[in-house]
């Protein structure tokens, strides 16, 4: 009988660490990051759906691809400008053709009725169309 005591206060004690250990873990600055507002919420879901209900669209004179990924899933995931299009077609006035990523290890990219196909690590200047190696 004593022993399922001490069996059942170790358990107490145990729980008891476990959620201070959780607790130390919660940051109250980032509950911020867990409501938005009527104006948010429609630019969220604008994005996820490719559409872009900004006025202020940053007009983009030069395009990095950073990297690019297929997902277990199939669906592909590129870097641009330090950007990820996993939830969108678009990084600002880019716009990705996810569907050509890895071909000939480059990935389309499309910037005012422009496109051309880069590698990662390569970087397009628009204005020239000047293609180069970033550094």
């Amino acid at each position: 009988m004593r022993m399922s005591i001490v069996k059942k206060l170790l358990q107490c004690v145990l729980l008891l660490l476990i959620s201070l250990a959780a607790q130390a873990e919660y940051d109250a600055s980032d509950l911020d990051k867990l409501f938005t507002d009527k104006k948010q919420r429609s630019q969220i879901d604008a994005a996820r759906s490719g559409k872009n209900i900004s006025k202020g669209i940053r007009q983009t004179s030069k395009v990095n691809v950073n990297g690019y990924l297929t997902r277990s899933d199939g669906k592909g995931v590129v870097w641009v400008n330090k950007e990820s299009t996993l939830d969108s077609h678009h990084v600002g006035d880019v716009k990705v053709d996810r569907s050509s990523i890895g071909k000939n290890k480059k990935v389309k990219i499309s910037v005012d009725g422009k496109s051309v196909r880069l590698k990662p690590g390569e970087t397009w200047h628009k204005e020239t169309g000047e293609i180069v190696e970033s550094r």
